[in-house]
Protein backbone atom coordinates (compact mmCIF):
# COMPACT_ATOMS: atom_id res chain seq x y z
CA UNK A 1 0.00 0.00 0.00
CA UNK A 2 0.95 3.56 -0.70
CA UNK A 3 1.07 5.86 2.38
CA UNK A 4 -1.86 7.77 0.95
CA UNK A 5 -3.79 4.43 0.91
CA UNK A 6 -2.32 4.16 4.68
CA UNK A 7 -3.79 7.47 4.86
CA UNK A 8 -7.37 7.01 3.90
CA UNK A 9 -7.75 3.44 5.60
CA UNK A 10 -7.17 5.30 8.88
CA UNK A 11 -9.35 8.10 8.03
CA UNK A 12 -12.36 5.16 7.43
CA UNK A 13 -11.47 3.61 10.54
CA UNK A 14 -12.67 6.49 11.85
CA UNK A 15 -9.26 7.58 13.39
CA UNK A 16 -5.88 9.84 12.98
CA UNK A 17 -2.39 9.53 13.66
CA UNK A 18 -2.76 11.55 16.22
CA UNK A 19 -4.98 9.83 18.46
CA UNK A 20 -2.53 6.54 17.17
CA UNK A 21 0.24 8.46 18.86
CA UNK A 22 -1.38 9.31 22.04
CA UNK A 23 -2.97 5.95 22.62
CA UNK A 24 0.47 4.50 21.98
CA UNK A 25 2.31 7.17 24.27
CA UNK A 26 4.56 8.20 21.42
CA UNK A 27 5.10 11.29 18.98
CA UNK A 28 2.74 11.82 16.02
CA UNK A 29 5.97 11.82 13.94
CA UNK A 30 6.62 8.64 14.35
CA UNK A 31 3.13 7.35 13.31
CA UNK A 32 3.66 9.81 10.12
CA UNK A 33 7.53 8.15 9.54
CA UNK A 34 5.87 4.42 9.80
CA UNK A 35 2.76 5.11 7.59
CA UNK A 36 5.07 6.74 4.96
CA UNK A 37 7.66 4.13 4.74
CA UNK A 38 10.69 6.36 6.09
CA UNK A 39 10.71 4.25 9.51
CA UNK A 40 9.66 0.45 10.97
CA UNK A 41 7.98 0.09 15.05
CA UNK A 42 6.50 -2.73 15.59
CA UNK A 43 4.31 -1.17 17.85
CA UNK A 44 2.91 1.08 15.59
CA UNK A 45 2.51 -1.80 12.75
CA UNK A 46 0.49 -3.67 15.48
CA UNK A 47 -1.89 -0.67 16.33
CA UNK A 48 -2.29 0.12 12.51
CA UNK A 49 -3.06 -3.44 11.56
CA UNK A 50 -5.62 -3.77 14.08
CA UNK A 51 -7.20 -0.70 13.00
CA UNK A 52 -6.92 -1.51 9.12
CA UNK A 53 -7.58 -5.19 9.29
CA UNK A 54 -4.87 -6.56 7.60
CA UNK A 55 -1.18 -6.32 7.44
CA UNK A 56 -0.04 -4.11 5.25
CA UNK A 57 3.44 -4.21 5.83
CA UNK A 58 4.23 -7.81 4.06
CA UNK A 59 5.59 -9.21 7.66
CA UNK A 60 8.17 -8.39 10.19
CA UNK A 61 11.76 -6.45 8.66
CA UNK A 62 14.57 -8.34 7.98
CA UNK A 63 17.83 -7.42 9.39
CA UNK A 64 19.76 -7.43 5.98
CA UNK A 65 22.43 -10.17 4.27
CA UNK A 66 24.93 -11.98 6.43
CA UNK A 67 28.30 -10.57 7.07
CA UNK A 68 30.93 -12.40 5.66
CA UNK A 69 33.45 -13.37 8.90
CA UNK A 70 36.99 -12.64 8.66
CA UNK A 71 38.91 -16.15 8.69
CA UNK A 72 42.15 -14.61 9.61
CA UNK A 73 44.16 -15.79 6.75
CA UNK A 74 46.38 -13.10 5.34
CA UNK A 75 46.77 -12.52 1.85
CA UNK A 76 49.36 -10.33 0.37
CA UNK A 77 48.85 -9.20 -3.32
CA UNK A 78 51.80 -6.15 -3.46
CA UNK A 79 54.22 -8.41 -4.16
CA UNK A 80 54.00 -10.55 -7.17
CA UNK A 81 55.30 -14.73 -6.75
CA UNK A 82 58.52 -15.68 -8.08
CA UNK A 83 56.38 -18.11 -10.68
CA UNK A 84 54.34 -15.40 -11.87
CA UNK A 85 57.28 -12.91 -12.64
CA UNK A 86 58.75 -15.60 -14.33
CA UNK A 87 56.00 -16.41 -16.97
Amino acid sequence: MTPNEIQAAIIKAGTNQKAIAEYLGINVHMVWRVVNGMGRSARVEAELIKIIGYDIFGGPASRGPKKKVWTGQVIITKYPSAEAVAA
